[in-house]
């Protein structure tokens, strides 16, 4: 077992199946235990270990294959946690940001269970809801404990994993979206934060090999740079670490397919996706020196991004869908995405920029062309 804290967050890796810090830290204790139809097996496990510490377990359980953030969904759990003592998660993004606003309202904290390395706000203290078909993020507080089996990290759907490396790949563009407004903004940036995601970034990527084999060291670097991302957005008091415009474009997308009553394909695929657009939109600049503020610093830094061959082929080795038609995203969606996507957050990315150029006509059709 390894236990650590950072950002005075409890992360506890088991090996045995077991997380005592955390049990004895709640025995005796009135819990809520969410989790859906997926996480069931895993969440069981978890409801023997809190009745065995005396846990008074509050089990809400929902049926969803895809479960949606919405305000029926959590207004039933919040009432489900009045008078509990700590809300606790088993899964991944929705499940985690639901626990963190559910405890947030109670005055309460809370943690999750790791089910897969799936995305990066398992210690983020922001939760990403659906209010009338829109997504939107309150802020609240940070779990107090994140619970982590490698084994059942590891044995996740595959394409579970590849929506994490998806979330940790467009990490190139937020930066650079980041380093973007700096440029043309003066935005400032949290040299911590910014160096702790940089840095969690180069780990991935160094392990990409490892994780095309789904080894167990490969899989913990890619949930490190993960729980890393939400440290960052901690330290800054925002998301601007870990999203930008990739991570704009599969909001938009988002709430397109929860209006129109469609499943949602996972967060990171689309970010993933998303990334080779923004790259795309980032060359296309530099290539034509396309006239903007501080434009030789804006076009130096197009060019120290990666290539879009090369992120595409990483995608790939993930198993991770490279095109947005593969995903059930519509053709006349993806336009208007193209356009609009920069208007879901007020925050500055190259899609801003593209917008204020009026360049996205001369780029669209090679885009859909590459990544329809």
């Amino acid at each position: 077992m390894i236990l650590t804290d950072r950002a005075g967050i409890n992360i506890e890796y088991s090996e045995d199946g077991g997380f005592p810090r955390f049990v004895n830290s709640v025995a005796g204790k009135r819990i809520e235990l969410l989790y859906d139809i997926n996480t069931e097996p895993y969440a069981a496990r978890m409801y023997e270990m809190l009745i065995a510490a005396d846990c008074d377990v509050v089990e809400v359980e929902f049926p969803d294959e895809e479960l949606l953030p919405t305000e029926d969904k959590c207004d039933f759990a919040g009432w489900a946690a009045k008078g509990c003592d700590y809300v606790l998660a088993v899964g991944s993004g929705t499940l985690n940001d639901m626990a963190k606003y559910i405890a947030f309202c109670e005055g309460v904290p809370s943690g999750v269970m790791a089910t897969a390395a799936s995305m990066d706000g398992y210690c983020s203290s922001g939760a990403a809801l659906m209010r009338g078909g829109f997504k939107v993020t309150d802020s609240v507080r940070a779990p107090r404990d994140i619970l982590i089996d490698p084994e059942i990290i590891r044995c996740a759907p595959r394409e579970l994993t590849a929506a994490g490396f998806g979330d940790i790949i467009g990490k190139y563009t937020c930066l650079a979206d980041w380093k973007l407004s700096n440029l043309i903004n003066g935005e400032p940036i949290h040299t911590e934060a910014y160096s702790l995601m940089e840095r969690a970034l180069g780990a991935c990527i160094e392990a990409y090999g490892g994780l095309t084999e789904y080894r167990a060291d490969a899989i913990a670097e890619l949930m490190d740079a993960l729980i890393t991302a939400g440290i960052s957005m901690a330290m800054c008091g925002n998301s601007r670490p870990a999203s930008g415009s990739e991570h704009h474009q599969s909001h938009f997308l988002e709430m397109d397919f929860a209006r129109r009553g469609e499943p949602i394909p996972p967060h990171g695929i689309k970010v993933g996706i998303g990334t080779l657009v923004s790259l795309s939109i980032y060359k296309y600049i530099a290539d034509h020196r396309v006239p903007c503020k501080n434009a030789e610093q804006v076009y130096a830094l197009a060019r120290s991004l990666p290539d879009e061959e090369t992120v595409r082929d990483m995608l790939v080795g993930m198993g991770a869908p490279v095109r947005f038609s593969e995903i059930g995203v519509r053709e006349e969606t993806m336009r208007r995405m193209l356009f609009e996507a920069h208007t879901v957050r007020d925050r500055y990315t190259v899609l801003t920029l593209a917008a204020e150029l009026g360049i996205m006509d001369d780029m669209i059709a090679d885009i859909m062309e590459k990544y329809f």
